[in-house]
C-alpha cells in the first residue's frame, strides 16, 4: 500500500475491495518509545528474562501499539479526507521484536446513513504465518462531488 495520502471517494468503493499495508520490523526502540507515550511500563515488553519467567517466551509488544499499527491500516486506506469513527480488534498471539506484520483488509459492507457514507473493513494482522490482531473499522469517506 503506498503511504501517499490519497483521496477515496465512497462512489469508488466496492464490498470486497481488498487492501494491505506490510508494517516494517518491530523495534525494541518502539516499544520503549510506546511505553514512554502510554505510561505502560510493564516487563513483559522489555525485560527479556522477566517475559521468560512470565510464560510468554520473550519480549512481546505493547497491544495497543499493535492496534495502533491495524488503525494505522485502515487510516492509510481511507486516505485524505477520510474520518475513522470506529476501530475494534481482538488480540489473538503476541507481536514480537523483529516480527514484520502484514496487514489484509476487506471492504465488507458500505452504508448512507443520516448523509454520512461509511464504509466497514475487516482487517487482519500476520506475523510469521499466524494471526496476531483481527479488527474492524468504519470509515466516513468523502463523496464524489
Amino acid at each position: 500500500m503506498s503511504t501517499e495520502a490519497t483521496q477515496r471517494r465512497f462512489e469508488e468503493v466496492n464490498e470486497n475491495d481488498f487492501f494491505m499495508f506490510e508494517k516494517p520490523p518491530v523495534t525494541k526502540q518502539q516499544l520503549v518509545m510506546y511505553a514512554g507515550a502510554s505510561g505502560d511500563y510493564n516487563r513483559i515488553h522489555y525485560d527479556h528474562h522477566f517475559a521468560v519467567e512470565a510464560g510468554l517466551g520473550g519480549v512481546i509488544a505493547h497491544g495497543m501499539l499493535v492496534m495502533g499499527f491495524l488503525s494505522q491500516t485502515v487510516v492509510m486506506w481511507g486516505g485524505k479526507g477520510a474520518t475513522v469513527t470506529e476501530v475494534r480488534s481482538r488480540f489473538v498471539a503476541p507481536v514480537r521484536p523483529d516480527d514484520i506484520v502484514v496487514f489484509d483488509g476487506s471492504v465488507v459492507g458500505k452504508e448512507v446513513v443520516d448523509g454520512k457514507k461509511l464504509v466497514r473493513v475487516e482487517v487482519e494482522g500476520v506475523a510469521n504465518d499466524r494471526t496476531v490482531i483481527k479488527g474492524s473499522a468504519v470509515i466516513q469517506l468523502p463523496d464524489g462531488s
